[in-house]
């Protein structure tokens, strides 16, 4: 039972990267056949190293998935560490995103030669995810601003709080016997 967890990480990172293989290597395929086989006269020498440069970006994603999930193992053969975990959220599903996007825009270059504009998702989502971050870190002036506000805000409600204190205690106070 010890390792457990490991071992099922392992494997799964195991299942995903095999499914990643084949599926670049079935629309890889797929692509070449039909491009070449059937729409052989609309090849140019620009898009063919668009798809140079496309295919390097995509190996280089996927080799760095292979490698950060790589389990180790030690010197006894027993699992040392099972290597990232491919279904957790952050840069991971990142990459496995910009790989999903790349294939479905090789196969819709297929149909449509405005299937390129499909990547502007890409910065879209950049732009909403980060976008707040990336204001507040440049907004340094509005920040102060706010700052500024908060602090007159801020000193009118202590003001407020004070009168308010001062008119209580001025108030007649009857005993009661």
């Amino acid at each position: 039972m010890a390792n457990q967890s490991a071992k099922r990480i392992v494997q799964q990172n195991a299942t995903r990267l095999a499914m990643l293989q084949k599926l670049f290597l079935g629309i890889n395929v797929f692509y070449l056949f039909i491009s070449f086989v059937f729409q052989r006269s609309s090849q140019s020498w620009t898009g063919i190293f668009f798809y140079i440069g496309k295919l390097v970006i995509e190996v280089f994603l996927l080799s760095s998935l292979q490698n950060s999930a790589r389990p180790r193992y030690d010197p006894g053969g027993a699992l040392a560490d099972p290597g990232t975990d491919l279904g957790q959220p952050g840069l991971v599903q990142y990459m496995f995103d910009y790989l999903y996007i790349m294939w479905f825009v090789r196969l819709l270059s297929l149909v449509t030669k405005w299937a390129s504009v499909v990547y502007l998702v890409i910065p879209a989502y950049l732009i909403y995810a980060f976008g707040p971050y990336v204001k507040q870190f440049l907004g340094m002036n509005g920040a102060a601003k706010t700052e500024k506000g908060d602090a007159e805000q801020d000193e009118a409600k202590l003001k407020k709080r004070q009168e308010k204190k001062e008119r209580k205690q001025q108030r007649v106070r009857y005993a009661r016997h």
